[in-house]
């Protein structure tokens, strides 16, 4: 079995920045686990663990759905968590898709998904790289300060685009240090017209 998800890879620079941002003094109370700089990416879908045949099948559909998809650009947003109420559980920054490229890629895979009789994610999807996760609150004055000042920090980031040129089918290893993404298919989009 494999544990596999489907993504968009970052930029070096933008995993550069993204990282930048860890330097952040981590307040008293409050435990936090930043995501690797290498891991940073944008989940499409996760499939969790699957066969290999099954991670072939995957691989062709997505061949299959994406030869005709044009590359696209993508902009970093702003920072924001989940669940949006109450304590922060995961922080954010989240992406823009001004060209509809990302849609024109997500509708013909779900499409793919069913067909394969993948079950649908339960919630709209909302573009976003997951930045850090908030493993232990003590005090939620300190983490709603830490936060507010993410936002301030990642505000220059705000805007900063990258080209989508592929989509990539990860492995994923969980390992005590933090998981390891491995690329099993790299998927090319065709380039802008």
């Amino acid at each position: 079995m494999v544990r596999a998800f489907l993504a968009i890879d970052l930029p070096r620079d933008i995993k550069k920045d993204l990282y930048n941002l860890s330097f952040l003094p981590i307040p008293e109370g409050v435990k936090l686990k930043w995501v690797e700089e290498e891991n940073f990416h944008l989940t499409l879908k996760f499939f969790g663990n699957i066969t290999e045949n099954f991670v072939e099948r995957i691989s062709k559909v997505c061949q299959k759905v994406l030869k005709d998809c044009e590359s696209f650009f993508l902009f970093l947003d702003e920072i924001g968590s989940f669940p949006e109420k109450g304590t922060p559980k995961v922080i954010w920054i989240g992406l823009r898709d001004t060209s509809g490229g990302l849609h024109k890629i997500l509708n013909p895979l779900e499409r793919a998904w069913r067909e394969l009789k993948i079950e649908g994610d339960r919630e709209k999807f909302h573009p976003h790289i997951t930045i850090l996760r908030v493993k232990r609150v003590e005090n939620q004055s300190n983490l709603k300060d830490f936060v507010e000042k993410l936002r301030l920090s990642a505000e220059k980031l705000k805007g900063k685009g990258f080209l989508v040129r592929e989509v990539v089918l990860f492995k994923s290893e969980l390992r005590s240090t933090g998981p390891i993404y491995t690329p099993l298919a790299r998927i090319s989009l065709s380039e802008e017209k």
